[in-house]
């Protein structure tokens, strides 16, 4: 084990542990943080976190890249405003908005918010930059060891470091691989065909017709984009059942195959109607990620499973730790959710198991976490509804919040009134968003919102869509 001992200026037992977190964005910088405030806390606990972070900044997904003249791998793309507001994305240690500005921002504003985050919390001493994890094991119930690359000179020879660590965050997020589901005829389409990762701006489909597939929020925003250039576009929706036309933008059923002329056939299980498009330019698959772990690998002596398609990560208890091996835990899982404070109440419960004496819920036993973590891998999620919607937790996300933040000891009145505060303006986020027609004006990223956490609400102080002005 890598865990040491010295004594403090009382003499008391200083019991130090070695934390390795994977990965520099949102997720790893609150893991970062709950654990240094965890030091500030507890003279007889310290822990020595190192960060072990890809790239050579902070942000994770939202370190903004022009990539147009080369292969784009990252999902932001040159004109994202977010699509919820900054007053429910902050942190709840570090409130953001309320000023009366712009409440929807950029991917710019947001890593700005980040880097703020990591200076005010002195979090860049713990960072490892430029440093590549190619190898998760797990030598004990306390012992993980990690080993990462990192480039010695420009012409891109390596060195590989090894470290051991008590506890290791696996905080590398879910955007990287993307998920291109299987389709008949899809070779025979004459067109462009890319994945939203690889999008960048409007500007190529100047005068096309294109289709996006997917109409959750990066389909609908990507198709409106496009829409302002585009001659037409067609975004395919696996919830519609016939064609609905707004302006140059057509609300598709499901895309069922492309036959060998090229042309695309839509069809929904619930009405017997098809349609057909034989126009169409280019393809954006607006169709999400699969997990991706390229770590933990048969040589890891940890059992994890992530099958490309079905979006589920097991066996996790409360998707977050390990149900076998809980020194592993993994921050930020869950998805349609709003990821920071979520991460950040996810990180304060992996914390709060590995503390002398646990002030929280400690973890059940082992054969209870197992069989949790089975139950949930085949619930299809909150909803019961399919395997790929296992970590979508929606309006489920707030209890979820409240069952951490028990387990960490940290639920009080205050941590309601966040957690409270976040859903009311989710809701009311959420209404607006969904109440804009495809292709239409995006009149809700205008609204701007203030924080009222005494009252478990929130006040408009702007706002386009024609509603009442304080909820």
């Amino acid at each position: 084990m890598s865990m040491s001992t010295n004594a403090n200026g009382n003499g008391e037992c200083i019991r130090t542990k070695k934390v390795g977190i994977i990965g520099g964005g949102a997720a790893g910088l609150a893991t970062a943080r709950a654990f240094l405030r965890e030091n500030e806390r507890n003279q007889n606990t310290n822990y020595d976190v190192t960060v072990l972070e890809s790239c050579d900044s902070i942000g994770g997904i939202w370190k903004y890249e022009d990539q147009t003249a080369t292969q784009k791998n990252r999902p932001m793309y040159r004109d994202l405003r977010t699509n919820l507001p900054k007053e429910l994305m902050a942190y709840r240690e570090f409130p953001w908005g309320s000023d009366g500005e712009a409440s929807y921002v950029t991917h710019k504003d947001v890593l700005e918010y980040l880097e703020a985050y990591a200076s005010k919390f002195d979090l860049l001493k713990c960072i490892n930059f430029g440093s590549s994890v190619k190898q998760l094991t797990v030598l004990g119930d306390e012992e993980i060891s990690l080993e990462w690359a990192t480039s010695t000179d420009e012409n891109g020879n390596v060195k590989i470091h090894q470290e051991t660590f008590d506890n290791v965050c696996v905080c590398n997020g879910h955007y990287a691989l993307p998920a291109i589901p299987k389709m008949k005829g899809l070779d025979t389409f004459h067109g462009e065909i890319i994945h939203a990762i690889e999008y960048d701006n409007a500007q190529p489909y100047a005068g096309k017709t294109v289709l996006c597939v997917g109409a959750k929020p990066s389909g609908l925003d990507i198709s409106r984009e496009i829409g302002l250039v585009a001659k037409h576009v067609y975004l395919s929706d696996s919830a519609c059942d016939k064609m609905q036309t707004f302006g140059n933008v057509s609300l598709m059923p499901r895309m069922q195959s492309i036959d060998e002329n090229g042309w695309v056939h839509f069809s929904s299980p619930r009405s017997f109607e098809e349609h057909v498009a034989d126009d169409i330019d280019a393809i954006v698959f607006c169709s999400g990620y699969d997990y991706d772990f390229p770590f933990i690998n048969e040589a890891s002596n940890l059992e994890l499973r992530f099958t490309p398609g079905e979006r589920r990560v097991q066996p996790l208890y409360e998707q977050t730790w390990h149900a076998g091996h809980p020194s592993v835990s993994f921050i930020g899982i869950p998805h349609s959710i709003v990821p920071f404070p979520l991460c950040e109440i996810q990180a304060a419960a992996v914390v709060s198991q590995t503390r002398q004496q646990i002030n929280g819920i400690p973890l059940p036993c082992l054969s209870d976490r197992l069989a949790a973590a089975s139950e949930d891998a085949a619930s299809g999620g909150p909803n019961g509804t399919r395997v790929q919607d296992t970590h979508n937790l929606a309006s489920h996300q707030w209890d979820f919040c409240r069952k951490l933040a028990k387990i960490s000891g940290d639920y009080d009145d205050e941590m309601e009134q966040f957690i409270a505060t976040n859903k009311a303006i989710y809701d009311r986020s959420g209404k607006e968003r969904k109440s804009m027609i495809p292709g239409g004006e995006d009149l809700y990223r205008e609204t701007r919102f203030r924080r009222d956490d005494e009252n478990q609400s929130y006040e408009i102080l702007y706002s386009k869509t024609g509603t009442e002005s304080i909820v």
